[in-house]
């Protein structure tokens, strides 16, 4: 397993000794430290002796920020399936065992991610799921197959719930740089999704299988309580505003299209098509922003769902309604 690590000394600790006391230990700890400058690189030198398990822990010279770093660590890890973990997380004791489950049980499935509940700073459970922050949970409740073109949509999960097997690990380094653009970023665990969906099959587990920390320095957040729906209606004003870019679009296309020829060059050539078609629809968005485009073209893109199902696809749809109607 991978744990990339950046001045995390508050939350390690409770981590560190829920990964010790896993049912089904890992066989390696790979710690990759982003020039922390707290004791976090002395908190994972104390916890390696009575470990049970090899711990590696290397250091970056300079800073590469979470998704190249989880690069660097992803190219070290030796183990046939590789589960990534964050340092503010806390794992229930099953949970690597159930994720080796469903690797063993079929060997055509690359990836592997699960529900988590939210937990506060104290541990304590907040009543609240992960997916159900990110409303897909009914989605992936009903069909635990997750499709290419499922993850060329949006993020589904995040890199805390996720193992995936090593050759879809190969397929997917190295990183492509275009991850990193500041107008739209696309992270490592989004990157890993794509491919390990490419190559194989990615199966969603229903079950919590460890507590995501919500915090106010963490670097993934979720949206718990009354925020969902704010954040729905930021959402719609932004759109409407006409702040969403035709940038934003194109440079997710083009990270898009990077996956794609990905998959085209080990063969997946259907799962590059999924993926093109969403590249397509991100160029219409795109089109949209800069009024080069319809009200039919709108709704020709809507009518055959490649806007999606869920609240924030309506308010996009919305949104490009009142542009093409605005400009059109």
């Amino acid at each position: 397993m991978v744990l990339c690590t950046w001045n995390g000394a508050r939350w390690l600790p409770s981590l560190l000794a829920s990964l010790r006391d896993q049912q089904r230990p890992p066989d390696e700890l790979i710690v990759q430290d982003d020039c922390s400058d707290d004791a976090t690189v002395d908190l994972v030198d104390a916890f390696a002796p009575g470990a049970g398990f090899p711990v590696r822990l290397e250091r970056n010279r300079v800073r590469l920020g979470s998704t190249q770093n989880f690069g660097v660590a992803l190219a070290r890890a030796r183990g046939e399936v590789v589960a990534l973990a964050d340092q503010d997380d806390l794992w229930y004791p099953a949970k690597l065992a159930r994720v080796a489950e469903e690797f063993a049980a079929d060997p055509t499935v690359t990836m592997v991610f699960s529900d988590a509940d939210l937990i506060a700073e104290d541990d304590r459970r907040l009543g609240q799921r992960l997916w159900s922050t990110r409303m897909v949970g009914r989605g992936l409740n009903s069909n635990s197959v997750v499709t290419v073109r499922d993850f060329a949509r949006r993020p589904l999960t995040t890199g805390c719930t996720m193992a995936v097997r090593r050759r879809a690990i190969e397929a997917a380094l190295p990183l492509p740089r275009q991850l990193d653009h500041p107008e739209a970023p696309l992270r490592h665990d989004r990157w890993l999704s794509l491919v390990a969906a490419s190559v194989g099959t990615v199966r969603a587990v229903p079950d919590p299988l460890l507590g995501f920390r919500v915090h106010a320095t963490q670097e993934t957040g979720v949206l718990v309580d009354g925020e969902r729906g704010r954040a729905f209606v930021r959402a719609a004003r932004h759109l409407a505003g006409g702040r969403s870019t035709s940038e934003e679009h194109e440079v997710r296309a083009v990270q898009l299209e990077v996956a794609a020829d990905r998959a085209d060059a080990l063969g997946d050539f259907e799962s590059a098509r999924a993926v093109r078609e969403v590249v397509a629809h991100h160029r219409h968005r795109a089109a949209v922003s800069r009024g080069q485009t319809s009200l039919v073209a709108v709704a020709a893109e809507a009518r055959h769902g490649r806007y999606g199902t869920d609240h924030f696809a309506l308010a996009a749809v919305a949104a490009d309604v009142v542009r093409a109607t605005r400009r059109g």
